[in-house]
């Protein structure tokens, strides 16, 4: 069964995570991307830089993290679905250029967000429109980071979809786990929101897929901080039927992330 994995991180800050479990990816390394995707039989990856300023804190913007990406983008436009790490807090001109340099220099797909190391609220419309009305414009995907408070949660995520009906936005790991049923509620509530299953327990993608549907659960390894072969072994472990298992592990990503469905036909 093809393959599209959803939540990928290039590489990590060594200084932060000494041991990963894909040791060999490595930022600015766009073959080892290739070679990730090759051994968990992806067609394509979804990849994002590291969710924290490199340490020391030498690109306070994530532009030169974002440039990496689009350097991997460019090299693999088949198999690499690019997508820059976002700040909205410098502001309104600041961050509709870089989106805008993002979509025509490496065709920038989508945005990653993580409120809590940014220190925003993406209930903040004031923050978050100006970044949306790109997101809409261009008709990127937004990714939160979700299942962490005060910041990174659900139903404060969800208030961002409310506001773009017409954005596609991915919460990863279900929640984390601990704000599993905001998730569920905040699907349930907006057609437009989706998730991915990266770390998230067996049972939460279960209880998902129960009280939402398969078609809006998405397979993400989260890698290199997680095994490839762990995460997909829980959607195998789950009585899921073949149909489903095809929902979840591409199609579904097909669809959020617009990868050409021609190349994904099983």
């Amino acid at each position: 069964m093809k393959v599209i994995d959803s939540h990928m991180h290039y590489g990590t800050d060594a200084n932060v995570a000494a041991h990963t479990c894909v040791p060999y990816l490595v930022n600015g390394q766009p073959d080892s991307v290739i070679r990730l995707l090759d051994e968990q039989n992806a067609s394509h990856g979804v990849l994002f830089p590291h969710d924290r300023r490199m340490s020391p804190p030498w690109d306070c913007d994530y532009d030169k993290a974002n440039a990496l990406i689009g350097e991997a983008a460019r090299k693999y436009p088949d198999r690499i679905v690019g997508v820059a790490r976002i700040d909205p807090t410098f502001g309104a001109q600041h961050t509709q250029a870089l989106i805008d340099r993002y979509v025509g220099e490496w065709n920038c797909r989508g945005l990653k967000l993580v409120a809590g190391y940014d220190f925003y609220r993406p209930n903040d419309m004031k923050v978050m429109g100006p970044m949306l009305d790109k997101a809409e414009q261009y008709g990127l995907t937004v990714l939160f980071h979700s299942g962490d408070a005060p910041r990174d949660l659900p139903y404060l995520q969800a208030q961002a979809a409310k506001a773009y009906p017409k954005v596609q936005f991915v919460l990863a790991h279900i929640g984390m786990h601990a704000f599993l049923w905001e998730c569920i509620l905040a699907c349930q509530e907006y057609p437009n929101i989706s998730v991915d299953m990266s770390q998230a327990f067996a049972f939460d993608i279960m209880t998902f897929i129960k009280n939402v549907s398969a078609d809006r659960l998405q397979y993400g390894s989260d890698v290199p901080y997680q095994s490839t072969k762990i995460e997909q072994l829980k959607l195998r472990e789950i009585g899921l039927s073949d149909a489903d298992l095809e929902k979840v592990f591409w199609r579904n990503a097909a669809r959020v992330w617009g990868i050409d469905r021609t190349d994904n036909q099983s």
